[in-house]
């Protein structure tokens, strides 16, 4: 999976026939969170109850692009997962992949501030 920057913007397309919601347009404007390649840049940790929500998302929350297939981790090459999570934050759109529940867990990755602040206004749980 390639590294980009986070909080980077951009227009994100998805198939909706695979989304937890099929109403979501198949292309919307995206902030990307925890697309990390092969370096952990930003390290710590992650809250508890925001961790919790973040697993909550991924089994509720995954949209997926269909035509990508599954990715491995670049970092320790022992994880692989595919898809994306979607967390909206009012006119926000954050997507990142399903595997980054992995990287916070086994790689200490810190997601930025905003996204965490996003995950933690979930309430379905």
């Amino acid at each position: 999976m390639s590294y980009l920057p986070d909080l980077k913007k951009c227009v994100w397309w998805h198939s909706p026939n695979l989304a937890y919601d099929p109403s979501i347009p198949s292309e919307f404007n995206a902030v990307l969170v925890g697309w990390i390649g092969d370096k952990i840049l930003s390290t710590g940790n992650v809250p508890a109850e925001t961790l919790k929500k973040l697993e909550w998302a991924y089994n509720n929350r995954d949209i997926d692009q269909g035509a990508l297939g599954e990715h491995d981790c670049e970092v320790c090459n022992n994880h692989t997962d595919r898809g994306e999570i979607l967390i909206i934050d009012g006119e926000i759109m954050y997507v990142t992949p399903r595997m980054i529940v992995h990287y916070i867990k086994t790689h200490s990755y810190l997601p930025p501030e905003e996204f965490l602040l996003a995950v933690d206004k979930i309430n379905e749980i």
